[in-house]
């Protein structure tokens, strides 16, 4: 055993020494010591976890960086805040609109947002927070209703 791990694991037969056993974690590691592979896209000989086929060319090798990389810009999503077709690394849920899609930059603004609101003695209410997701989520249907609310002031005032 090379790491002296006691918790119960699946043990492999070693590749390298005879008659060594090695923990899962310990086999992962030795297996991609000996491949031979090459990232298609940033050249790397190293990656961590696995290596990934393309799903744009399955001949391409991908260290697990790249492959989420690719897999982000082939997801044909939108960010609901800045607009962006594009991530830096993977696309995200809003916390505060369900189902909504967010950039990696944009989520994390959302989560600063929402760590502020938490935090003891916030005066920020639940609708600050949402009202600008909604307008740039459905800005028709929001200027609709403001339109319509600031018309029934209006019509209340004149009476």
């Amino acid at each position: 055993v090379s790491c002296a791990t006691e918790k119960p694991c699946r043990w492999r037969r070693s590749k390298l020494l005879s008659r060594a056993t090695l923990c899962d974690k310990c086999y992962r590691n030795e297996a991609l010591a000996l491949t031979s592979r090459q990232c298609y896209v940033c050249k790397s000989k190293q990656t961590t976890g696995q290596w990934f086929k393309s799903k744009v060319d399955l001949s391409f090798d991908l260290c697990r960086n790249c492959w989420v990389k690719e897999h982000a810009l082939l997801a044909n999503k939108v960010c609901i805040n800045c607009k962006s077709k594009r991530t830096s690394m993977q696309w995200l849920k809003s916390k505060i609109l369900e189902g909504a899609d967010l950039c990696n930059n944009c989520y994390q603004k959302e989560v600063y947002q929402l760590s502020k609101f938490t935090a003891n003695g916030s005066t920020t209410s639940v609708e600050e927070l949402v009202k600008p997701l909604m307008k740039r989520a459905i800005p028709t249907e929001i200027e609709e209703k403001e339109k319509e609310e600031e018309e029934d002031e209006d019509e209340d005032e004149d009476e």
